[in-house]
């Protein structure tokens, strides 16, 4: 039964991933060319990423004669991405899936449905690590050479570093479900908690250089540490750089026996956590005076409310956000030495500023995609909205406010920071918080636009609307696209147009874009929404 599970997920995984529709059967080409262009670029960035990395490393940790160090910064660096990107996919896949109750109806062992699961999440666990271990694995035969019995251990450890990783993961998931059983806002704290994550991870990347030249100067002390306190690290390391049996052994122990202690515990509580439902407060009727709303009022919040419902909507579709929270927070603590570096830069350098800031204002901005999947969102009860006496202009007015609102607060609080910290004068300060704006609008335009074109209501997770839907990976592109364009297009016109004339032109032709949208959302889209 375990193995007919593990079929079946593999099976629906590739299907949502490559199908056109729910009663189609058969894939769609460009969306798999598409996939693996996308996820070619991913492992291409990573890996020369950590290629280059632990090219740093091995040098110097040779001739400080402790080379067995590598291999334990690349267990941390594995363990560190596995956890980060599985920890909250555990916790959906295991704990709130949509088909828990049915599988459970079901005479098949909980044993086998939590196994299914999280065979599915070790997948991924092996994605991740391989964008790590790869790079690693390959500088280090290139750089230095293994022995045969060095290179067994290391697959060893590849195959079953996962499984530790994923106990954790699935042990830390399983205390998350249950507090989240007793919080009332588990929307918000869940992206809340993924927003510190993935801050602390954008701090680690951008400090790396920062980070090699300790590990340089405090190599010994480090791997004194590492020895000393790390237990199943260090034998980790050892087993591959010395072929130590014996510390290979213990790293297994360490590895498999936590995983299946793990699998033991979550398979006797599963029923338990997979069926709870959240604890909800009665509250006592006070009457009040009934306060009445606008229509588009009340249109906006219906809209606000669909979409703060699930958090992984919110962390797929709203990245922008989270990252000008997290861009505003860098500008804060980075502050005086954006200052000090500011000061060392020639006059000719601080009159590119204006221009910088209204890119780096856009390209954040550009991460945004709310509005792309705001008529996919509707699914199967579109017909709810459609048959409400409310014109089709002001359905589709209240998807577009919604991302707008939601966006441009965020925008322009990192504009005002990025003034601030810069000291720009009034003019460009009015630009740099200008700009932004109308690329949000553009952006909340083309992807309504775009959603009304190629609408995708056959899903089964909200999630898919907004990471498997051709409005949103246009969307995505098409806005990251125009962030390069924007930036390399004065270099085709600096013959002729000065910097800040080459911004006031694109300003212009921003603006030209938003009505042109504008216009094609108040025609064609009313039509083509009374067509859904």
């Amino acid at each position: 039964m375990l193995k007919t599970l593990i079929k079946i997920r593999l099976q629906g995984i590739l299907l949502r991933q490559t199908k056109h529709s729910k009663k189609s059967t058969g894939t769609s080409v460009g969306k798999i060319v598409l996939m693996v262009l996308l996820f070619g670029y991913v492992a291409v960035v990573f890996s020369m990423m950590f290629g280059m990395l632990f090219s740093a490393l091995v040098e110097p940790l040779q001739l400080m004669q402790i080379e067995w160090l590598y291999f334990a910064i690349m267990g941390i660096m594995i363990i560190m991405l596995c956890f980060i990107g599985s920890v909250f996919i555990v916790q959906h896949e295991i704990y709130e899936a949509k088909d828990n109750n049915i599988l459970l109806s079901m005479p098949i062992k909980n044993r086998d449905i939590l196994l299914s699961r999280v065979f599915v999440v070790l997948i991924l666990n092996y994605v991740y690590e391989i964008l790590v271990a790869g790079p690693a694995g390959f500088v280090y035969i290139t750089q230095v050479g293994m022995e045969p019995m060095q290179l067994i251990a290391f697959v060893f450890v590849i195959l079953t570093l996962p499984l530790f990783v994923l106990a954790i993961s699935c042990l830390f998931s399983w205390l998350l479900t249950h507090i989240m059983r007793h919080i009332r806002m588990k929307n918000l704290v869940t992206l809340v908690m993924f927003i510190a994550f993935f801050a602390v991870y954008m701090y680690a990347v951008s400090s790396v250089e920062q980070y090699i030249g300790l590990l340089i100067q405090n190599g010994k002390s480090i791997a004194q540490a590492i020895e000393g306190s790390v237990y199943p690290l260090y034998h980790m390391a050892i087993a591959i750089y010395d072929a130590n049996v014996l510390s290979l052994l213990i790293y297994l122990a360490c590895a498999l026996i936590p995983f299946g202690i793990v699998m033991v515990i979550l398979s006797k509580s599963f029923i338990t956590l997979a069926t709870a439902k959240p604890k909800t407060r009665k509250i006592e009727y006070v009457e009040k005076p009934m306060k009445a709303n606008s229509m588009m009022v009340a249109l906006l919040q219906r809209e606000i409310k669909h979409f703060t419902s699930s958090a992984m909507v919110m962390l797929n579709a709203a990245m922008g956000i989270i990252m000008c929270l997290i861009a505003t927070g860098a500008l804060l603590i980075y502050k005086n030495d954006i200052i000090m570096l500011l000061g060392m830069m020639p006059s000719a350098i601080n009159e590119m500023l204006m221009p910088v800031l209204c890119i780096a204002g856009i390209g954040v901005g550009s991460l945004n995609i709310i509005s792309a999947s705001s008529i996919s969102l509707e699914g199967d009860r579109l017909w709810i909205i459609k048959s409400l006496p409310v014109p089709v202009k002001d359905i589709l007015n209240s998807k577009m406010l919604m991302h707008f609102l939601l966006c441009v607060p965020f925008g322009m609080i990192f504009s005002i920071v990025e003034i601030i910290i810069f000291q720009v004068n009034i003019l460009d300060a009015i630009i740099v918080i200008v700009a932004p704006i109308l690329f949000t609008l553009a952006i909340d335009l083309l992807g309504l636009v775009l959603n009304l074109w190629k609408p995708k209501f056959d899903w089964v997770n909200e999630t898919a609307c907004v990471k498997q839907s051709m409005p949103v990976m246009l969307t995505m592109f098409i806005s990251m696209g125009l962030v390069f364009v924007l930036g390399g297009g004065y270099f085709l016109m600096d013959s002729f147009l000065s910097l800040n004339a080459y911004v006031y032109f694109v300003l212009v032709v921003i603006v030209i874009i938003n009505v042109f949208l504008y216009y094609l959302l108040m025609t064609w889209g009313i039509k083509r929404f009374q067509e859904l």
